[in-house]
């Protein structure tokens, strides 16, 4: 189901940035590797990860940047780096798994998370807030709703050919698609 909707996201991402999925490059073979000394392999990592790499932070054409406005789909060979600098920013139990997948410029994470106080799913972690808020109570909840925020146009890009949303519409289908998550109900 999750590689059926994370190629449901790359038909829709490529149709309105038609570069974007070969700027995530392909899957390496030893990709694995990145996982060593993090964690076991989520589903949706393994989904994601024997795809594509992901989007490294010195990418030169800004426009290919983004997953979802605003945040980048962390880079396969910079994910070790990314979970020193989160978990230097927040502070989980050690049995618990948090993850990034998705950052932005301000080390803003969006995180997939077992076994902390918001149980599982997706939470976004806010650097200056210093806790996870979940977003998503699944990998599935979160890519069907991007999905669905390309599909309603909620995603579009502006007059420079960057990534941009309309964000009432996007509170408005994250609320009706995740109508049990307090993320979406502020």
């Amino acid at each position: 189901m999750l590689k059926k909707l994370f190629n449901e996201f790359i038909e829709y991402s490529g149709g309105l940035r038609t570069d974007y999925p070969e700027s995530l490059g392909k899957a390496t073979e030893n990709w694995t590797k990145a996982f060593d000394e993090l964690a076991e392999i989520p589903e949706l990592f393994e989904v994601v990860y024997s795809s594509v790499q992901g989007t490294k932070r010195d990418m030169k054409d800004q426009r290919l940047m983004d997953f979802i406005p605003g945040y980048r789909l962390i880079h396969i060979e910079e994910l070790a780096q990314e979970k020193n600098n989160l978990d230097i920013l927040g502070s989980w139990p050690k049995d618990s798994t948090v993850l990034p997948l998705l950052v932005n410029y301000s080390s803003d994470y969006f995180c997939y998370v077992e076994n902390f106080k918001c149980n599982s799913g997706i939470c976004l972690f806010m650097h200056d807030e210093g806790v996870l808020n979940l977003v998503y109570r699944s990998a599935e909840k979160f890519l069907n709703t991007v999905i669905e925020l390309y599909k309603q146009h909620i995603y579009y890009l502006d007059d420079d050919g960057y990534l941009d949303y309309d964000f009432q519409k996007e509170g408005t289908i994250g609320h009706s698609l995740n109508p049990d998550v307090d993320y979406w109900n502020n």
